[in-house]
């Protein structure tokens, strides 16, 4: 059987891979900010002892600032990474369903005919 609609089949791969590119990207921002996150709480708690400010929150309050920023990419991205995805399964559900009735119409007709 022919394979139609080349153009949706593509359509629908381009949406599948930007979606795991959308998924490994929020991976990395992820990470990035965590590593920020730290690093920057350890510098703010250099500088506040050094300037004689010991309150102690630097650190603490860049781990949990970097955590909950995180968590937040961390959900946007990945809801967005499944929904590009999702959308091109999709498409390709769309195309395999025409395929099924196409070859079912094909089918019911030779049986007719016979």
């Amino acid at each position: 059987m022919e394979k139609r609609y080349t153009a949706l089949r593509v359509i629908g791969t381009i949406y599948k891979v930007i979606g795991l590119l959308v998924g490994a990207l929020t991976i990395l921002s992820v990470l990035g900010i965590c590593a920020a996150s730290v690093l920057g709480g350890a510098a703010m708690e250099q500088l506040s002892q050094q300037f004689g400010d010991g309150s102690g929150g630097g650190l603490a309050g860049g781990l949990f600032g970097g955590l909950l920023l995180s968590l937040a990419a961390l959900i946007y991205g990945g809801g967005l990474s499944v929904t590009l995805y999702a959308f091109g399964e999709g498409v390709y559900l769309f195309l395999a369903i025409e395929e099924n009735t196409r070859a079912t119409t094909e089918l019911l007709r030779s049986q007719i005919r016979a």
